[in-house]
């Protein structure tokens, strides 16, 4: 059975509704990686450029790369991923700073509100497909 990015972001809204900072850096990494695989979806989609084989990029940056190379309302969409994979760094591997369930809320929201962006492109596209 496959899992959707609404699933991981629901999750991501059930550990930071707990106690404790584990659960807020936990909930940081399942709200990106839900934002990250409908990023990815839509780029599909959209078709949008790959990243130029020579450039020695990370799938994650790969994937920034694209939208920053589409245009000004995509190349938005790809800023805010990049500010969200930074908070999922910081969440991930700062381990030794403290880390608050409304820093949290807040990258869970941006996610959220870029998520939906995302539903609505795709829609927009498959609707202008039929």
């Amino acid at each position: 059975m496959s899992v959707s990015s609404g699933e991981l972001l629901d999750l991501a809204k059930d550990l930071v509704g707990g106690e404790g900072e584990c659960r807020a850096r936990a909930a940081v990494g399942r709200s990106y990686y839900a934002l990250f695989h409908e990023a990815s979806a839509t780029a599909e989609l959209l078709k949008l450029q790959q990243c130029p084989a020579d450039k020695k990029l990370a799938t994650h940056e790969r994937l920034i790369y694209r939208y920053e190379l589409s245009g000004k309302g995509l190349a938005a969409i790809g800023r805010t991923l990049r500010k969200q994979k930074r908070v999922r760094a910081v969440a991930d591997y700062d381990i030794r700073e403290e880390f608050r369930a409304g820093e949290a809320r807040l990258h869970i929201a941006n996610s959220e509100r870029l998520l939906s962006d995302l539903r609505r492109i795709s829609q927009n596209e498959i609707i202008g497909q039929v």
